[in-house]
């Protein structure tokens, strides 16, 4: 049985049922039910006017049971029933001799799209879907577990996006690099891949500061595209949600735009709420459960735990929703577009007053800390002895990310003292079983 026949024996049954009353206990005037074949699911849309609604809650009745009667159950997954504009929809996925689902970017364009807007793949019926980063959907959220194609669609756009000259693109990965790595050299890349905490701060606040600098400029060329895998991984960082914050409120204007990929899209994933808020558009690929679900689309309905993986998606903006499979990119294609040369071998080091940021709190370290740090790097010490050394001296136990960066500070400043020909002389007490307290710098 082909995909058509399948539909239309649906769409026939469900009609009848519903006008002899089978459905709803009374007969429900439903005007036609139109089918649509998409490559990875089929779909019934029901004209039923003022009925809509009835027929909605008797549909949607014991995990839709009875859409499940009428036909054989050929399809794949469960069947999903919602409210799509006027229209009752119903939903259900291809069994995997049905499904077209893999459908190559080349398939549908000979070369990436560029510009402002990328493919991201074919629609339901059959049209080519190109996501933008416009006024309505300056920002986007991409959403998908593990076997969803959430890497592949984020790669995808990133290929698309590097196609065109005016487009730098900077690249963080909460995933230690691996989502991201394949498109690390493309043409546009700012920079290395930010993975770990001082590389995001340095790479997110450039961008804050490149965003500053165009608004005292008054103008700005080309946009700045920032493309962040596993962010829920990062949010633990008050600097980084800030960070993000910042741009997602302020960057639109000055054609800075966000795209946000996690497999837990939370509503807690998000650090701060200002930032879900201005994802206005959505790439949802299948995710765990309802509640990642309504974060994911926006809405409870359609319901992106009902998809089916690699590549099956929603595209979500303002005034539209598509079902969607998305576009494949492999090596090949990434060798097609080329390479580029980075702006910055490494990420400048980050300086929160270029961005007009308050400095945190917990970066700031008051003498006495600085005077340990100084010491156990002198003495060659790690981290567990530096803290036992600041409890000593009656200073609080720090975080072990703040621990690490006072003792980097302390190194610093050993080798700034050596380098202007001074020496530290401990007193006795320092090179005692217990922590020293004190030490002297003379001159050399």
């Amino acid at each position: 049985m082909n995909r058509n026949t399948l539909l239309s024996r649906w769409a026939r049954f469900v009609a009848q049922a519903a006008r002899g009353g089978a459905l709803t206990g009374k007969p429900c005037a439903i005007t036609r039910v139109e089918t649509i074949a998409g490559p990875r699911a089929g779909a019934l849309e029901i004209h039923a006017g003022l009925e809509s609604g009835r027929l909605l809650r008797a549909l949607r009745k014991n995990d839709a049971a009875a859409l499940r009667q009428f036909v054989p159950w050929h399809f794949r997954g469960d069947p999903q029933v919602f409210m799509s504009g006027r229209l009752l929809r119903v939903e259900a996925g291809w069994p995997g001799a049905l499904a077209e689902s893999m459908i190559r970017l080349s398939d549908l364009a000979n070369h990436p799209h560029g510009g402002n807007r990328w493919l991201a793949g074919k629609s339901e019926t059959g049209q080519t879907i190109m996501p933008g980063l416009t006024n309505s959907t300056a920002h986007w959220l991409v959403s998908g577990s593990t076997g969803s194609g959430k890497s592949v669609a984020l790669r995808s756009a990133v290929l698309q996006l590097s196609a065109d000259p005016d487009n730098r693109i900077v690249l963080v990965d909460g995933k230690m690099g691996e989502g991201l790595h394949e498109v690390a050299r493309l043409p546009g890349v700012v920079g290395p891949v930010a993975t770990d905490p001082d590389q995001v701060r340095g790479a997110l606040g450039w961008c804050c500061a490149e965003m500053r600098r165009r608004y005292q400029a008054g103008r700005w060329d080309g946009r700045l595209v920032l493309v962040v895998d596993e962010f829920q991984e990062l949010v633990a960082d008050n600097v980084v949600v800030d960070l993000l914050r910042k741009l997602c409120a302020q960057g639109r204007a000055c054609r800075v735009h966000l795209l946000l990929a996690t497999q837990h899209p939370t509503v807690k994933a998000f650090g701060d709420a200002s930032i879900r808020r201005n994802l206005s558009g959505k790439l949802a690929l299948m995710v765990a459960d309802p509640d990642a679900s309504r974060v994911a689309v926006g809405g409870a309905t359609p319901r992106a735990d009902r998809l089916l993986g690699a590549g099956d998606c929603y595209t979500v903006a303002p005034g539209a929703c598509h079902r969607v499979q998305g576009a494949y990119v492999d090596a090949q294609d990434f060798d097609r577009a080329g390479y580029g040369v980075y702006q910055f071998p490494r990420w400048p080091d980050f300086e929160a007053e270029s961005v007009g940021q308050d400095i945190p709190v917990s970066w700031s370290y008051n003498g006495a800390e600085l005077g340990v740090s100084i010491v156990s790097a002198y003495e060659g010490e790690g981290r567990p002895w530096m803290t036992r050394r600041l409890l000593a001296a009656g200073q609080k136990r720090p975080g072990a990310e703040r621990a690490i960066r006072l003792l980097r500070m302390g190194r610093e400043a050993l080798d700034a003292i050596d380098e202007q020909g001074y020496g530290v002389c401990l007193s006795a007490d320092a090179h005692t079983d217990g922590p020293g307290q004190c030490f002297e710098a003379d001159s050399a």
